[in-house]
């Protein structure tokens, strides 16, 4: 018996201590005492209620705990916490690794979390102080959002009376409105009386001027100015054809025959005043035309009838640059434009193309052909020769440009017998504004002619019924 005693004590103990030796080993597994380990810092202005001894986890991984915390020596210092983290789990602690302090749950226990780092940086070295961020408590996102409802509850408040106010404002300025439409309402209508007014006696003077009456309308329906001017320019050109035969006959003239003349001529002779009578002559006949053309011009833009020419587009087309023509200066919503464009190879000769063009007899012959499609609706439509030209720098385009299209506009003028007014030379240099077969450039000219719609569809309507 007493040996069997000593045998199951032995057993016991010997149990006890095996159970003892397994459950330290466990918790020394738990604790992570018996792994290969390395140390870093980092450092907290605060630490949230962390704890020595508290888990330290890398990406989420259980990987260590706090060792120590080192109390800093001023209020302007940081806490510097040691963390120790197992050995396997190096590769992720990097330099630009950061620390920060974070609870389980909303109130749990607190723990370091390490985030992994990149794999641009080393792994941080034993002994080393990585990065950290300060923790963020429940406490600090109460407080926050107590402040957040406090403003906002300041604002509405504010926008509460700004919208009080602005409605009194409102209310204020219909009443406003209101009397001030009462006020007006009598001068309204007596500017609308005299608008009336106004407008019948326009209509009476303008009916007026067609009838010839008055100063003005004598001057739009009478004649008398135009022949005038005619009659003087006759008689000036009597006077030179006189003078011209007199130079004949002055060189048959002998000797005594020429005495006579210069004696005629000298500064006691007639011919001195009769000279001067001539040059007088030809200077009121120059004075009268300039007098009619500059009354002409005020005319056109007398607001009588400058409506008329704001219709029509324009006063002069010899005034219109090629600026103002590119944006449109005779394009109307009742006027179209049909365009033909023709190649400089196919209408000038070769060896005047650049400089000085002229037509050839086969560009002649394509340039009639070309303008015998339009001249169904002439007279009244808008011919514009457009000219282009591509090579040489800008100003050579220019002027080339220029001439060739002055060379077929005069062409047609003789040609077909225009009206000079309803025609025009159009320098473009280059540019065609993507209208041209080729794009937005162009080397020839192109025949455009400005047709009123209402016009362009009676002559669709004929050939229609023609076919």
């Amino acid at each position: 018996m007493p040996s069997a005693r000593a045998i199951g004590t032995g057993a016991f103990i010997l149990i006890g201590l095996l159970l003892f030796a397994v459950a330290l080993f466990m918790i020394g597994e738990r604790r992570m005492l018996f792994a290969k380990k390395f140390e870093v810092y980092a450092e907290f202005s605060r630490l949230s209620g962390l704890q020595q001894g508290a888990p330290v986890r890398v990406a989420g991984m259980m990987a260590g705990e706090v060792k120590d915390i080192q109390v800093p020596p001023g209020p302007d210092s940081k806490f510097r916490v040691r963390l120790q983290i197992r050995d396997d789990l190096h590769p992720l602690v990097r330099t630009d690794s950061v620390a920060t302090i974070q609870t389980e749950g909303l109130v749990g226990g607190m723990f370091v979390q390490v985030g992994a780092g990149t794999n641009q940086a080393p792994p941080a070295p034993a002994e080393s102080i990585i990065g950290s961020r300060e923790p963020y408590s429940f406490a600090d996102l109460l407080q926050q959002a107590s402040e957040t409802v406090t403003k906002i509850s300041e604002a509405v408040t504010d926008l509460k009376e700004g919208m009080d106010t602005a409605l009194g404002q409102v209310s204020d300025t219909v009443q406003d409105a209101d009397r001030l439409i009462k006020d007006v309402g009598a001068d309204v209508k007596q500017i609308t009386a005299s608008g009336t007014k106004v407008a019948a006696d326009t209509q009476v003077i303008v009916e007026g001027l067609r009838a010839g009456r008055g100063t003005l309308g004598k001057l739009i329906n009478d004649d008398t100015l135009y022949l005038r001017a005619q009659h003087i320019a006759e008689q000036a050109e009597e006077i030179a054809k006189n003078v011209r035969e007199a130079t004949v006959e002055f060189k048959d003239l002998g000797r005594e025959g020429k005495e006579a003349i210069a004696t005629f001529r000298s500064e006691q002779g007639p011919i001195v005043g009769a000279a001067a009578d001539v040059r007088q002559t030809l200077k009121l006949a120059r004075e009268a035309l300039e007098n009619l053309a500059d009354n002409t011009e005020a005319l056109k833009r007398n607001w009588f009838f400058r409506g008329f020419f704001r219709d029509r587009g324009f006063y002069d087309l010899n005034r219109i640059s090629p600026a103002d023509y590119r944006q449109g200066a005779l394009e109307t919503k009742t006027r179209k434009a049909l365009r033909i464009w023709l190649a400089a190879d196919q209408l000038f000769e070769l060896s005047t193309r650049a400089a000085e063009p002229a037509l050839s007899p086969a560009g002649a012959a394509t340039v009639e052909s070309a303008m015998a499609g339009f001249l169904q609706y002439k007279p009244g439509a808008i011919l514009i020769v457009e000219g282009y030209a591509t090579s040489g720098f800008s100003n050579d385009q220019y002027l080339a440009s220029k001439r060739r299209a002055q060379v077929v506009r005069d062409y047609l003028v003789q040609k077909f017998d225009l009206e000079s007014r309803f025609v025009a030379a159009m320098p473009l240099s280059a540019e065609a504004m993507g209208r041209s077969p080729a794009g937005d450039r162009w080397d020839g000219i192109a025949l455009t002619l400005y047709v009123e719609k209402t016009a362009l569809r009676a002559a669709t309507a004929d050939g229609s019924k023609n076919r």
